[in-house]
């Protein structure tokens, strides 16, 4: 999703595709933080959903047209400061803040693309037990835990803001319905991230 400064951008100006924002009128608009695992899990959906060609042309105009910060919460900051119009990371950066003093975020508002846009992409985080753990049983315990009910109302309730998906258990109401988000249809198992270094790392990002 994207992030931006409601001071400097209106409802009517914002990009209707995480795509547009390889326009050149975006040129040192935008804020990401290239070098993280959010952004590049971003990219993987695009290369599932766009291929390899749209992919590269876009990340090229990404390099020409985004300001790179090392995390995401300096480029949440970035956006409340209007030192960039917007920028893309997850929601929950804003909604923690907003929990907390609001200083990074009180000039923020959140745009959802929707629509099945590589920008609706959810991603997905996943819990195994490794083999060669010394401790099975209770890493299985821990497991059953956090992907139970109880588990589930903690996320529910806490204050990190990130989606419930397991045992019925509706995320925090301030959020938008994760149905509602229109995300597209992407296989965690299939994303390449050997490919996406890869073309991030040609095209000069990483």
């Amino acid at each position: 999703m994207l992030a931006y400064n409601k001071t400097k951008l209106s409802a009517d100006k914002l990009p209707k595709s995480l795509m547009d924002l390889a326009d050149p009128s975006w040129k040192g608009r935008i804020g990401a933080s290239t070098g993280g695992a959010d952004f590049q899990a971003i990219v993987s959906a695009m290369l599932a959903l766009k291929g390899e060609d749209a992919t590269q042309k876009w990340l090229e105009a990404a390099k020409t047209n985004f300001k790179s910060y090392k995390d995401d919460t300096p480029v949440l900051a970035a956006v409340n400061a209007g030192e960039v119009d917007a920028g893309v990371l997850y929601h929950y950066y804003s909604f923690v803040d907003q929990a907390q003093t609001g200083e990074n975020s009180k000039n923020v508002d959140l745009h959802y693309f929707k629509n099945q846009d590589p920008g609706a992409f959810v991603s997905v985080s996943g819990g195994a037990v490794l083999a060669s753990s010394k401790k099975q049983a209770q890493a299985q315990q821990f497991l059953k835990f956090i992907t139970g009910k109880a588990g589930q109302q903690v996320l529910q309730n806490g204050v990190s803001f990130e989606y419930t998906v397991g045992s019925d258990v509706p995320a925090n109401s301030k959020l938008v319905p994760l149905k509602d988000l229109q995300a597209p249809s992407v296989d965690p198992a299939k994303l390449n991230s050997e490919k996406v270094t890869e073309l991030m790392t040609k095209v000069g990002l990483l």
